[in-house]
């Protein structure tokens, strides 16, 4: 029996000589502590609800937002959270954004866990190269499960949906058992209870109805700054293999304008691509070039926008068939009559649109001058 315990003693001598030092390392190597996160409001009024509390407060710059923390952002206000790792998130307006994790190793660089939870809204996440040998970076919405990797995303989330768009690096989209990985340029749509989609290009059209398929849905159109009885038609034909509306007037020797309008109201701040196209015919001409004011041309381009400072602002473009009065034609470009032209403008080019637009409220083509005849068709508004 001596020998007996002895030799279990022995026994658990060696395994605690051995196990002890083993259970440290793995304790130190594994060991999690908290990160804090830091908040900042760009813009209006965000609210912070503390871990445990029930009543939201008024966040304030240099907030420190810790795991059971929720952060809210206003109809107007936008918020901007610096994550320990060196990554970040944006909040754009009416975005619900809660803390689940935002751990790392306590004792060395081995693993980080961020997990953020988007309730709802719109929200950027650019996530950094990782400090330590592994990270979890997850964003959940009531729809679906979000890994993401070192890049830059888009989550928008609603009461139905949670659309992932990869501006750059590759991200998980995870639902209902079910995986899809979408890479840069690439978005990922999830409904609720549903699948996620499977990956297609993220660049998609603003503007419904701009190829007139459904006649003028969503359109208005009308004349303006009529000199005489004569107005202007505008009126959708077909031909071509298009559907198109011609701007038309006639029998008259002073000015006139013919414009078909459509409101857009649509936040583009996000994007980084954002181009105007359409297909354009110029048949008719009976007022040279621009006019005297070089504002009068046979096809007009008009976009009206708000800029990041809240400032609404003009842009426009205009075409023509002859100049033969050599009237001055700014901010225009000569096409040949009767021809059909694919043209596009990237409103991102701080040398075509400056201020740069933070929401496009609408647009409009129109007509001006004396006697015109124009077409214009597939008007797209390409937004990535």
């Amino acid at each position: 029996m001596a020998w007996t315990v002895l030799g279990v003693s022995f026994l658990i001598l060696c395994l605690l000589v051995v196990s002890v030092p083993q259970a440290v390392r793995w304790y130190l190597a594994h060991a999690m502590s908290d990160r804090p996160i830091r908040l900042e409001v760009n813009k209006g009024t965000a609210f912070w609800l503390p871990a445990g509390s029930r009543q939201e407060v008024n966040a304030v710059n240099d907030t420190l937002v810790s795991a059971g923390g929720q952060i809210r952002t206003a109809g107007d206000s936008r918020a901007f959270l610096s994550l320990f790792d060196g990554s970040n998130a944006q909040l754009w307006p009416d975005t619900t954004l809660r803390v689940v994790s935002s751990q790392s190793t306590t004792y060395g660089a081995n693993d980080t866990s961020i997990i953020l939870a988007q309730d709802r809204g719109h929200a950027r996440y650019n996530v950094a190269l990782p400090q330590t040998v592994s990270r979890h970076f997850e964003v959940q919405t009531p729809q679906a499960n979000i890994l993401l990797r070192e890049g830059s995303y888009k989550v928008e989330v609603d009461d139905s949906l949670t659309v992932v768009t990869v501006s750059d690096g590759s991200a998980t989209v995870s639902a209902n058992n079910r995986a899809v990985e979408a890479l840069r340029g690439e978005w990922v749509k999830v409904p609720t209870k549903g699948f996620p989609t499977k990956p297609e290009s993220s660049i998609h059209n603003l503007i419904d109805n701009g190829d007139f398929s459904h006649g003028w849905e969503g359109w208005q159109s009308g004349n303006r700054g009529v000199e005489d009885n004569v107005v202007g038609s505008a009126t959708i034909g077909q031909a071509d293999n298009r559907s198109f509306v011609e701007f038309q007037r006639t029998g008259s020797d002073k000015h006139a304008e013919t414009f078909i309008h459509r409101i857009v109201n649509q936040d583009v701040s996000d994007y980084g691509v954002l181009k105007f196209t359409l297909q354009l015919k110029i048949s008719e001409q009976s007022l040279s070039g621009g006019g005297i004011l070089g504002t009068e041309y046979p096809l007009i381009t008009r976009i009206h926008y708000r800029d990041s400072a809240g400032n609404e602002q003009d842009w426009w473009h205009g075409f023509y068939i002859q100049n033969d009065d050599n009237h001055p034609t700014p901010n225009a470009d000569a096409v040949i009559a009767n021809q059909w032209y694919d043209w596009s403008f990237d409103l991102l080019n701080s040398s075509v649109v400056s201020p740069r637009p933070a929401e496009i409220l609408w647009i409009e083509i129109a007509a001006s001058g004396h006697g015109y005849k124009s077409d214009v068709a597939n008007v797209e508004l390409l937004a990535d």
